[in-house]
Order: structure tokens, then C-alpha cells, then sequence
């Protein structure tokens, strides 16, 4: 490789890094409205969940959303485990996050089965940026296998008359993704699913399944691993809260396996530069990640950009 070239990746190399890393605060923030759920999804660990169900207090989400207002731009998830629309304050924690913080790049998922036209409206005409729908299926029967329900039918048609809505008052905005997550069960189907949704506003994702931590090895995800493991970047940019305020390490803890800390009583930006925090950043650069339960055998960070380079005296860097 020539000088030029070298130090065209040396630069490119180090942009990455500056967006990857954030020291100070996290870039992405996920906060759990809810972790109830109106599916059973085969690739999900929900079967084993043993951690209490419920619903964020408002009080505490001010709080949240008071912090991240003087930290923004900030992106934040109002989703983890569970369906947001479960959550009757939903509404109330869009509008208030958008009200304190308006330069938040605001995302929500959903399965759609809750969206009926009331809350299609309720949703256009609130502040949301991103609106993406988990679908996951095709066809009625890989619905059935997937999400453990007979209403494929019924998703669709609510997305549908989201969309037409959205058009017919000349909105672009939530910007609307639909997400097939590629499995064993589902790689069939891509086709399908493109040919589905490619004449609507909508970007099309296609998401290798994750195996929850090591705990989903039966999805069958089809993800090209890296030929060699790094450590996995979300510890340096992410930020994961439960809806009781118990805060995860990592966003694939659904069990209250990784808790680092509890923002009923801190500040996120106390819990981000922590040193429990700290600590599984550390044991991550030493590559002593089979000591950590959730990141043992997990492939969530394949997700991650490698930003690292290897030292052999101090790990990775």
C-alpha cells in the first residue's frame, strides 16, 4: 500500500473511531416504555424472562428526558424489550422527549398488530422521526412459525393504512423502515418480503437474527461472523435503560443479567463513565470476553464496526 493510501485509511480509520467512541455521552439510547408484549416470537428469549413486567414511570422518564436535553443531539430508541404500544403513556413519552429535547433523533418500534387508525393518526401527528415496523415474515404461515400468531393479515393491513394515511396528508415524516429478520425460517423469503414493500415509502431492512447473548442458538442466524472477534464497539456508544430504571450493559440483556447501575438513582452520564461500565469495557479490550455470561457466546457484536487495532503488551485499543 502506498503513503497516500495509508494515510487516506489512517484518516478515514480515525473518523470512524471519533463517531464510534463517545467518551463523554452516549450516542444511542434505548429506553424500554415497556417490556409487555402481545407475541411469543421464536427468536425471542422472552420464554425465559423472569425479570418483572411493567411500565416506565413518568416521572423518571422527565428526569431522562431533562438530562438528554442538555446533551443533544442525541439518538433515542423507545423500545428494548417488549411492544411500546402496550404502554398507554406512549403518546405522552414522545411528546414529552420531542418538548425537552427536540433535536433527539426520536426511533419507536413496533409489531403493528395495536396500530389501529386511531393510533396511526396519534402517531403522524405527534414528533416521531422513525417508525420501524417489525414484521419478519412473508407469508402467513412463516408468521405463524416465527411470531406465534394467525394475524399476519392484520399487520399488514394496519402498515398499509399507515402508510396511505401518512401520503394522503403529504407527510414524510415518521420515516417508516420494515424489518425482516433472516433466519433459517425466514431466508426464503427475502424475495418475497422485497417484492412485498418495494412500492411503498419505505426502507427495506433486512437484519441477520442475533442469538440473544448466547441464550436464541436455535434461530438459525444466518450472519457472517468476522474472521477474528474485536471488542464489540456498542459498550463505547449505546446505552440500554429498563423500564424500572435498572440499566444493562447491553442492549440483549433481558433478564437483568448485566446491570451496571439504576438511573432512579443516577444520572446517566454517572452510570456511563462508571466503573462497572468500566469494567466490561476493560475485560472487552482484553479480550477476556468469555468471563462476561451475556457475551460469551454472542454474536451481536458482528453489528459493530471494528474501530480497534491489537496491541500484543495491552490488548486491543
Amino acid at each position: 500500500m502506498s503513503l497516500k493510501a495509508k494515510t487516506k485509511k489512517l484518516v478515514k480509520d480515525k473518523a470512524a473511531r471519533a463517531v464510534e467512541i463517545t467518551p463523554d455521552f452516549p450516542s444511542r439510547i434505548n429506553i424500554e416504555p415497556t417490556n409487555r408484549c402481545n407475541l411469543r416470537c421464536r427468536m425471542c428469549p422472552r420464554q425465559d424472562l423472569t425479570r418483572p413486567v411493567g411500565e416506565i414511570n413518568m416521572a423518571l422518564f422527565d428526569k431522562l428526558a431533562e438530562e438528554i436535553s442538555r446533551q443533544a443531539p442525541v439518538e433515542v430508541r423507545l423500545h428494548k424489550d417488549g411492544e411500546p404500544l402496550k404502554n398507554p403513556q406512549i403518546f405522552d413519552l414522545i411528546e414529552h422527549i420531542k418538548t425537552a429535547a427536540p433535536s433527539t433523533l426520536l426511533n419507536m418500534d413496533t409489531n403493528a398488530l395495536l396500530l389501529d387508525e386511531e393510533k396511526a393518526v396519534k402517531i403522524l401527528d405527534s414528533r416521531l422521526d422513525i417508525l420501524l415496523f417489525s414484521i419478519n415474515a412473508a407469508t402467513a404461515d412463516t408468521y405463524m412459525k416465527v411470531r406465534g400468531s394467525k394475524k399476519f393479515a392484520q399487520a399488514v393491513e394496519n402498515i398499509e393504512r399507515f402508510l396511505a394515511l401518512r401520503s394522503e396528508r403529504g407527510y414524510v415524516w415518521p420515516r417508516v423502515k420494515v424489518q425482516l429478520i433472516v433466519m433459517e425460517d425466514t431466508k426464503n423469503e427475502v424475495g418475497l418480503f422485497r417484492e412485498q414493500w418495494q412500492d411503498y415509502e419505505v426502507d427495506i431492512l433486512l437484519i441477520p437474527a442475533i442469538n440473544w447473548g448466547g441464550y436464541r442458538p436455535e434461530v438459525g442466524s444466518l450472519m457472517r461472523m468476522p474472521s477474528r472477534r474485536y471488542p464489540c464497539t456498542f459498550l463505547w456508544n449505546s446505552f440500554s435503560i429498563n423500564w424500572d430504571g435498572k440499566v444493562s450493559f447491553c442492549n440483549v440483556d433481558f433478564n437483568h443479567l448485566g446491570i451496571i447501575g439504576d438511573v432512579n438513582d443516577q444520572t446517566i452520564e454517572e452510570i456511563w463513565k462508571g466503573p462497572e461500565f468500566e469494567r466490561f469495557r476493560n475485560l472487552h479490550k482484553q479480550g477476556r470476553w468469555q468471563e462476561i455470561d451475556l457475551c460469551r457466546d454472542c454474536n451481536y457484536w458482528a453489528y459493530t464496526k471494528n474501530v480497534w487495532y491489537q496491541s500484543s503488551r495491552k490488548g486491543w485499543l
